[in-house]
């Protein structure tokens, strides 16, 4: 008779999702809350995870492997004029902004390696923090500060590119 271990891979998910930004400050059961939803998906090298202009439905972490992120740059749906704009490892992640808006995604991902990604689906995401208020409010402020941090960087970079342009003229 063969025995079947479980258990094991649900706390490697918790564990990851307490190291991200964005989820560090729950407290161990909600974190294990919320890896309840997770799903685990094996993907292999040179596939397709999410498309721009997409409606996406799902955040990601990378679990394992890695992932690029491109945009079309000419904006005409065809593939041949699409930029690198990252590159994502283990420990990071992407699709967020799906959890909290209905916004076409502004890039596409794929993967680099084979890569394990761990996947928080947005109905099961939106289920569970609609069952409790404290999570929903704990998790949606962390989005903000994330967010917050974003925009900041952001800002700084443009201003700083904005400078340079001007100093070149």
């Amino acid at each position: 008779m063969e025995l079947e271990l479980t258990g094991f891979g649900e706390f490697e998910g918790v564990e990851l999702l307490q190291k991200l930004h964005l989820f560090r400050k729950l407290t161990f059961d909600e974190t294990t809350r919320l890896g309840s939803i997770i799903q685990y998906v094996d993907v292999p090298k040179d596939t397709l995870v999410i498309e721009q202009n997409a409606l996406g439905d799902a955040l990601y972490v990378i679990a394992k492997g890695e992932v690029r992120v491109t945009r079309d740059s000419n904006d005409d749906g065809k593939h041949d004029g699409s930029e690198e704009i990252g590159r994502l490892k283990e420990g990071e992640l992407f699709g967020e902004m799906s959890l909290i808006d209905d916004v076409l995604t502004s890039a596409r991902v794929s993967t680099v390696v084979d890569s394990r990604l761990l996947k928080l689906p947005r109905a099961a995401f939106e289920g569970l923090l609609a069952s409790d208020d404290k999570l929903g409010i704990k998790v949606y402020r962390s989005f903000c500060s994330t967010l917050s941090d974003r925009l900041r960087r952001t800002t700084a970079l443009l201003a700083k590119s904005q400078a340079m342009a001007v100093g070149m003229r």
